[in-house]
């Protein structure tokens, strides 16, 4: 490899982890707890009483408020005035709340998943769909099957909800395109979408009915005789007494004036992170729920070093039945691809950062014994002088190339391994996060750069102080991440560029990872979801078709492919979203939209079996079952299956 490649690339990691571990990286709504129980399958999510919505500032000695007006409006100038500025796609953990009250006792493996105990079943019972069960002589179902969300206790925003009576549907929301029509100017245009959500009734399972519509059509949550919709059509979020499920009434509505990020819901208290864009003459104060919530620019908490600041986050905690606004935190941060990841009783949130080019590569020297004294200095000098980026690039560079001229192949060589440093890199997204035993793991992608290949690690971090433990490399040379998930002491990530690399990391030492094994075949998988302790379900594509596979995990150093099914289709709704996948254990079924078409697979004894094929009239994007009787949402349509024998029971239209 040429050394301009050597060096390319060990610029790239090196200098993102020096800026890490000069305290950019902090945590939010953390509790401060340690102790976590993934591996207990009786451990219970987080209820009303154990959830204060105080947010408090975690790390504060990583970050700081302005204090005044003035003093954040001069930190955003400073940030846009950065010239010779490059990107680099750095996964950055920012801001910092902290809840004291709240008790640790969720897990944050993935929607759930645990493992411990003989039976996988059991184990893995938590890694679906959120299910209750009533008791004998209970009028309630005895089991439903709510949306499919990565940490158990934690709802997240969905097209479909329900109380276990009722669905709440809003279509649109779900991806139902409107056909386009023609205006008297000959222009096309798209028809008004539907408005509303529709509240069906499940008195009779095999039958239900549509009974009343909900004036907004949105993402949704609902909890208790709560229903809070993420309005398209007003932009707001709005609440409803839905204790009559056949006459929603509006209880309470916040402007949303500003970015929604996401939203969860946990013991009855929703928290919402917004993202309010900066500009060079942003007014103060930032209003993202309007004036009412208005937060004083020097209540904002920054990093302790110049940022491009292109956006404020804010979190705030809501109640849900009445809609008050409890507390709030912000933060200054960058624009670009933020994730955010929540557990019990922490909220984690990234963003990408940049840094100028000669700055980078002065950090990369600086920042590591690598280098002796005399070439620190050098690059110290070069930096400090008042001349143009592009100059001071040049010239650093060359000082360096300089110095490695003097040393011999060996040395350089040895000399790129020990350079190799931390290097958070891009998050995929929320899965690709996770809070364990008093750490936070977190799988990352250092894109192509120039002629720097592309990296994958996965980093082992202090859940509380976001110090860096230890790192797992060489997964997927110049190739990215597709999915991620965390089970217990195990992770599973999918890479890929030409070939789909399968890897399995163990976590039995929590801040000492081994990666254990790996698998290569063709195609990749953007969605993984545990089976049982020796079975994980990825789907994804090959050749552009849909396709699911049954990763045996049984011996972690080889895992192996069970078996696979490849579907003429080529999009999927899980493409888009994890709340497409659906698993209903007591069935052993998995269901898997492709297009306008819904497949009952049976996942059992190793092999994928399709027990039923099911054609809509529009693109299929969820599923839902409720005792044995299973939904499927389709547009306008809610096909119903009877699961005992898969046959088709009814189909109802709704908003026509």
């Amino acid at each position: 490899m040429p050394e301009r490649t050597v060096w390319a690339i060990a610029l790239l990691t090196l200098v993102v982890g020096a800026v890490l571990g000069a305290g950019l990286a902090t945590s939010v709504l953390d509790d401060g707890s340690d102790e976590q129980t993934p591996n207990d399958p009786t451990a219970t999510g987080p209820s009303a009483d154990r959830l204060d919505p105080a947010l408090l500032l975690a790390n504060e000695s990583s970050v700081e408020q302005f204090g005044t007006a003035e003093a954040f409006k001069q930190y955003v100038r400073a940030g846009q005035q950065q010239d010779g500025r490059i990107r680099v796609r750095e996964g950055r953990l920012q801001g910092g709340v902290e809840n004291e009250a709240m008790e640790d006792g969720g897990n944050g493996n993935g929607d759930g998943a645990r493992r411990g105990g003989d039976d996988g079943g059991d184990a893995m019972e938590s890694a679906d769909s959120a299910e209750f069960t009533g008791g004998s002589g209970s009028e309630e179902p005895e089991r439903v099957g709510e949306t499919n969300v990565q940490v158990e206790g934690f709802d997240e925003p969905d097209v479909v909800k329900t109380d276990g009576a009722n669905f709440y549907y809003s279509p649109v929301a779900g991806g139902h395109h409107p056909r386009p029509v023609i205006e008297d100017d000959d222009h096309r245009r798209s028809e008004e979408p539907d408005p509303s959500t529709h509240v069906i009734d499940l008195s009779e399972p095999a039958d239900p009915a549509a009974i009343a519509n909900v004036d907004a059509s949105g993402r949704m949550l609902q909890t208790g005789d709560t229903l809070v919709v993420f309005e398209q059509r007003e932009s707001r979020i709005v609440g409803y007494d839905v204790s009559d499920p056949a006459n929603p009434v509006e209880s309470w509505s916040q402007p949303l004036e500003d970015r929604l990020v996401t939203a969860r819901e946990a013991g009855g208290q929703v928290y919402v992170v917004t993202e309010t864009s900066l500009g060079y003459s942003t007014p103060c104060p930032i209003e993202p729920l309007g004036e009412d919530h208005a937060v004083d620019c020097g209540d904002v908490y920054r990093p302790d070093v110049q940022t491009s600041a292109e956006a404020t986050y804010t979190a705030f905690s809501i109640d849900a039945a009445s809609g008050t606004v409890e507390d709030s935190v912000s933060f200054v941060g960058t624009g670009d691809d933020t994730v955010v990841y929540m557990s019990e009783g922490s909220l984690y949130l990234t963003y990408t950062t940049g840094i100028s080019e000669a700055d980078l590569l002065a950090s990369w020297v600086t920042d590591t014994d690598a280098f002796p004294q005399h070439v620190k200095d050098r690059v110290a000098e070069i930096n400090s002088y008042d001349i143009s980026e592009r100059s001071k690039q040049r010239e650093i560079s060359q000082a360096i190339e300089q110095w490695l001229r003097s040393l011999s192949e060996e040395e350089r060589r040895e000399l790129n391994e020990d350079l190799r440093g931390p290097d958070p890199g891009e998050p995929l997204n929320q899965f690709a996060l996770d809070k364990y035993e008093g750490t936070l793991r977190i799988a990352t992608t250092i894109p192509r750069a120039g002629d720097a290949k592309s990296t994958n690690q996965l980093h082992v971090l202090d859940s509380e102080t976001l110090t860096q433990e230890d790192k797992v490399t060489g997964m997927g040379e110049d190739q990215r991440i597709y999915s991620v998930r965390y089970v217990g002491d195990t992770a599973y990530l999918v890479t890929f560029r030409q070939v789909d690399p399968f890897y399995v990391v163990d976590f039995e030492e929590p801040r000492d990872p081994e990666l254990l094994g790996k698998l290569k075949l063709p195609g990749f998988s953007n969605y993984l979801h545990p089976v049982d302790n020796q079975t994980v379900l990825g789907i994804g594509k090959e050749d552009r078709e849909v396709k699911a596979a049954l990763f045996d995990v049984s011996d972690p150093t080889t895992p192996e492919v069970g078996d696979d099914l490849q579907l003429d289709e080529h999009f999927s709704a899980i493409d888009e979203s994890h709340h497409a996948f659906m698993m209903d254990r007591e069935h052993g079924v998995f269901f898997l939209p492709a297009e306008n078409t819904g497949l009952v697979v049976d996942y059992t004894g190793g092999e994928l079996e399709v027990v039923k094929e099911v054609r809509a009239d529009a693109p299929v994007s969820r599923a839902r079952y409720v005792d044995d009787y299973l939904y499927i949402f389709a547009g306008n349509e809610i096909i119903v299956l009877d699961q005992t024998d898969w046959t088709r029971e009814t189909t109802l239209s709704v908003g026509e």
